[in-house]
Order: C-alpha cells, then sequence, then structure tokens
C-alpha cells in the first residue's frame, strides 16, 4: 500500500455528488474544499473534480488508475446507457436528467451486504454512522494524510462479535441479522 496520484481527463458521467450522496454507498465524506474521501476495498481515496480533471490521490493497495477504474465502472459508457434509457419514458429521462453524473460503484460483496442489512428501515445519516462504528471497532487502521481511516471489518473479524456488542453500534433490532450473517459468510 502507496500513497499515489491520478489524473482522469474528460470523463462524462461523473459528478462527485451524484455518485456519493445517491445512498448507494456509506462510507464517502464531503470535504471543507468539496472534494470527498472514502475507505473502500482497503484504500483511503480522496475525489476532487477541478474543471473537467477528476484528481484521485489517496492510499492504495495495487496502482490507482487500475483501483480507480475497476470501483468506478470507468470503462462503460453511461452517455449511451443514459441515451437509451431516457428513450423508455419522461419519468425515467427526468430521472436520468435529475442524477445525470452518477456512477454505479463497484462496491465490495461484503461490505454492501452488511451495508443493505444496516439500511433497513434507516436514514442516510444513521446508517454512516453505524458502518463507520462497525469499522472503527473492528476494522483495520489506515494511516494516511495524518489521519487514522478504518477499512470495512472482514467476516473474520466480525465472526466472534456478539448480538450485545453490535447493540452497542446503535443497530436495533438489525443486530440479530448482522449477528447470524457474520456466521453464514457467503464466501465460505
Amino acid at each position: 500500500m502507496r500513497e499515489q496520484r491520478y489524473v482522469l481527463k474528460n470523463q462524462d458521467s461523473f459528478e462527485l455528488k451524484d455518485i456519493f450522496e445517491c445512498g448507494q454507498c456509506f462510507r464517502w465524506n464531503k470535504e471543507q474544499d468539496e472534494s470527498y474521501t472514502g475507505v473502500f476495498k482497503g484504500n483511503v481515496l480522496n475525489v476532487k473534480k477541478q474543471n473537467e480533471d477528476i484528481i484521485f490521490r489517496g492510499m492504495i493497495d495495487g496502482d490507482i488508475k487500475e483501483v480507480v477504474t475497476d470501483y468506478f465502472d470507468l470503462n462503460r459508457d453511461y452517455s449511451l446507457i443514459k441515451e437509451e434509457l431516457s428513450k423508455i419514458d419522461i419519468y425515467l429521462k427526468e430521472s436520468i436528467e435529475y442524477g445525470g453524473g452518477i456512477r454505479i460503484l463497484n462496491q465490495d460483496l461484503w461490505e454492501t451486504i452488511i451495508s443493505f442489512i444496516i439500511s433497513a428501515n434507516n436514514n442516510i445519516p444513521r446508517i454512516k454512522g453505524i458502518v463507520e462504528r462497525l469499522c472503527s471497532r473492528y476494522g483495520s487502521k489506515i494511516e494516511w494524510n495524518n489521519k487514522i481511516y478504518y477499512a470495512f471489518p472482514t467476516a473474520k473479524q466480525l465472526q466472534n462479535v456478539t448480538v450485545e456488542e453490535f447493540r452497542s453500534l446503535g443497530l436495533g433490532f438489525r443486530d440479530i441479522r448482522l449477528y447470524e450473517t457474520t456466521r453464514n459468510d457467503i464466501r465460505k
């Protein structure tokens, strides 16, 4: 893992707010400079849009260009998809115009499953808080840019957590579902 930087030029369908605040992910936070910093797949990444350039920098495991291309689905032609979907009906066309800069993130399956359980009958700020508490208590520490971040905990890191410990994170009725899921890791 090392600090890296990558600049992407002229990328269509890439608006930070549309991507990070639409409810598909919970580990990205807006910074004072309008950039977003997030933790995913054991990486810490800051993303900033500057004119037409998108600047990525962070502590990355692997090649930053490959990591960014995969995670942000950069090889897919979103303009073509939006064009085709806009033809279906006026409601879909209006939705596409509203969230025109969204990209579907290639998130880690385990993190997606656990986050989905946490999201049941919940709101985004509360989900983000629970996910952060889960990560800071059980995830691996990553240091970058004079800050400490935590990776999403693996199934192994959560396998001995009790229902009561999950409850102490603010999970409420979801605690038993998280407990059961960590005992039945789908990747075994």
